[in-house]
């Protein structure tokens, strides 16, 4: 048996998961001895990839360990506004024409037209926002619907252009920015755990 040559990317990735799946952890602390033993790893790249996941506010850090995110209504209030910023500034500096068909979810259509901006730093703050906003996607689509159905009306008004579209864009953000609220008190509802 050959030995585990990158368990840090194994184990980064298996923690980024859970994360997503766990929903809003609200300080919950992250225990790295009983992490390493429920991913077959050694404690030391569960410290790294905890450390890592501190770097990009996914969890957090205090003086006796590592622990989940905390999540305040306006905190993802302003995780939308700032995902709303980012689409239509990188959709008026090169306007996207029409979506590949294989872009099904809200998320997708809006990160494809971030791309067609042309702008890396919008795509990295754009992926960044999704993943810290990605533990409450269930309870997003809950309260404000199915992002099939978001990324259909995205994608019409694409096709329409431009007023179209930011409008389109605006009523997509704008109703999760009112519903904030409701969002984490869902996620919360559902008692996330990693």
């Amino acid at each position: 048996m050959g030995r585990d040559r990158d368990p840090f990317e194994r184990t980064i990735e298996a923690l980024r998961q859970r994360l997503v799946h766990a929903g809003p952890l609200q300080g919950a602390p992250l225990p790295i001895n009983l992490l390493a033993a429920d991913l077959g790893v050694s404690q030391t790249p569960v410290r790294e990839a905890l450390a890592w996941l501190s770097g990009e506010s996914l969890i957090g850090r205090t003086r006796s360990g590592y622990v989940g995110a905390t999540y305040h209504a306006q905190d993802l209030a302003h995780g939308y506004e700032l995902a709303l910023l980012l689409v239509l500034a990188a959709y008026r500096r090169r306007p996207a024409l029409a979506v590949p068909g294989d872009r099904r979810q809200a998320d997708e259509v809006l990160a494809y037209v971030i791309d067609e901006g042309g702008n890396l730093a919008f795509s990295r703050a754009f992926s960044r926002v999704l993943r810290e906003l990605a533990p409450l996607g269930p309870d997003e689509a809950a309260i404000c619907g199915e992002g099939a159905l978001d990324a259909a009306r995205l994608t019409e008004a694409l096709s329409q252009g431009g007023p179209a579209f930011v409008r389109a864009v605006r009523r997509h953000y704008l109703r999760r920015i009112e519903r904030s609220a409701d969002i984490l008190a869902h996620g919360l509802l559902r008692h996330p755990r990693i």
